[in-house]
């Protein structure tokens, strides 16, 4: 190999890796629903989260004062 041909450049991905493998072709003909309309949700469903994660971030306040007292 002479000195000209390892200093032209390669027509390849500096990251092999990250070549392209395929090409993904997405149907536009046919039309879905959008999703807010495919939801399962009932009114008042999961209202009690925001309740269980408050009751979490005491406690584990609490623990930590408790370590850092203690």
């Amino acid at each position: 190999m002479s000195e000209t041909e390892r200093d032209t450049p390669v027509e390849a991905p500096l990251n092999a890796a990250l070549k392209q493998t395929s090409e993904t072709v997405y149907d536009t003909t046919r039309v879905t629903p959008a999703p807010i309309d495919t939801a399962s949700a009932r009114k008042g469903e999961g209202e009690g989260w925001p309740w269980i994660w408050l009751v979490i971030v005491v406690v584990c306040v609490l623990v930590t004062i408790y370590l850092l007292v203690g």
